[in-house]
């Protein structure tokens, strides 16, 4: 069934609950949220491409959901022809999972495309991936969450995996190795960088500048594509109810801003702690939480350096500064996603006493 009106795109953002509300690790999304990001008039669909919401039911009974996604601005700037696919949620059945599968890659070819990648929910500047190690907690702010079974289904309807991503875990209330603190007290010196935090008072004009590093920094990530200053925006309006501006960091030299990365604090507790209320009572218990509670962990979500200043330790600069303000009201930080081959990353994670805690799988499969 293709979602069409209000009340079936609603529907589909409930079927996750629907189906592992049980599960100790379930956590639910901000009420509204992936309705926002599926209807026609969203920020996706008016900035970069299509998307097709579906449902399979059982005796009228949803048991499933994907979507069929079509990202212009990716495949026009990677002169691709990829097809893609996110929000998959689905019973432990193969028949069912092939249903959705199959629905969703009939309409991507009938767009042309040649392949069918995902989950993206609906971008790879989204939640995306399928979780296939660390099952054992609840997912951290826009990271993805799902039963061990799905996998398997991935596989059984003729996906394969493409490309791994990690998260790694790092304890924040140790005290920081002395090796490290000497090789950054040196990389300060050498490189002559300052660290600050964002200036929300003047937030568009710190976005323009996130804008433009973020398309220099990142555009070596695998299946990397622009995003637009109106992206930004957009998430801006959604990011400054849980926003911490003091994790928001950027590195300056010569003069201008080089570097940035953002953490954000784990909203995912507030939302996770809601989840036995229905309906306004959750979303009036997440937005009091949202004041009231502390947050214990956070997440490293960005982390990037201009290609100028990509040999004067700037990363690891960065990744120090962000352990250390995060340990003042934090006790762990997730780094996520990372890909595997992004070693820099992995291990300035590592050097930290950071663990690799779960894995994530893309998959596609040719048409």
């Amino acid at each position: 069934m293709l979602c069409q009106s209000k009340q079936e795109r609603k529907l589909f953002e409930q079927i996750p609950e629907l189906l592992h509300a049980a599960d100790p690790n379930f956590t639910p999304p901000f009420p509204g949220s992936v309705v926002k990001l599926i209807e026609p008039e969203g920020a996706f669909c008016k900035q970069h491409g299509s998307l097709w919401p579906l449902i399979v039911l059982r005796d009228r009974k949803p048991v499933g959901r994907i979507a069929a996604i079509i990202n212009r601005s990716h495949n026009s700037y990677n002169k691709d022809r990829i097809g893609f696919f996110g929000f998959f949620d689905c019973i432990d059945n193969p028949r069912a999972a092939s249903t959705l599968f199959e629905a969703a890659a009939e309409i991507i070819k009938k767009e042309g495309m040649i392949s069918f990648r995902g989950p993206y929910n609906p971008s790879i500047n989204d939640d995306c991936g399928v979780l296939t190690e660390g099952f054992h907690t609840p997912s951290f702010v826009s990271m993805p969450w799902n039963p061990a079974y799905y996998a398997d289904l991935y596989v059984a309807a003729g996906l394969h995996s493409v490309r791994t991503l990690y998260s790694w875990m790092v304890p924040l209330q140790r005290e920081t190795p002395e090796r490290v603190n000497k090789i950054v007290d040196r990389l300060r010196k050498r490189a002559k960088v300052t660290i600050r935090s964002i200036d929300m008072k003047n937030l568009k004009s710190e976005l323009a500048i996130v804008h433009r590093l973020y398309n220099r920094t990142l555009d070596r990530n695998w299946g990397f594509y622009p995003i637009t200053l109106e992206d930004l925006l957009h998430a801006a309006d959604d990011l400054k109810a849980i926003a911490d501006p003091s994790l928001i960091l950027f590195a300056c030299a010569d003069g201008r801003e080089v570097a940035f990365s953002l953490s954000l604090p784990n909203v995912n507790e507030v939302f996770y702690a809601a989840r036995k209320r229905k309906g306004l009572l959750r979303f009036l218990e997440m937005a009091l939480r949202l004041q009231f509670q502390k947050i214990k962990d956070v997440r490293l979500c960005v982390l990037g350096v201009d290609p100028e200043y990509r040999d004067k330790g700037l990363s690891a600069l960065l990744f120090y500064e962000a352990y250390c303000r995060s340990k003042a009201k934090h006790e762990r930080s997730e780094v996520s996603w990372v890909e595997a081959n992004n070693t820099e990353i992995l291990e300035g994670a590592e050097l930290m006493g950071g663990y690799k805690d779960r894995t994530y799988q893309i998959f596609e499969k040719n048409l």
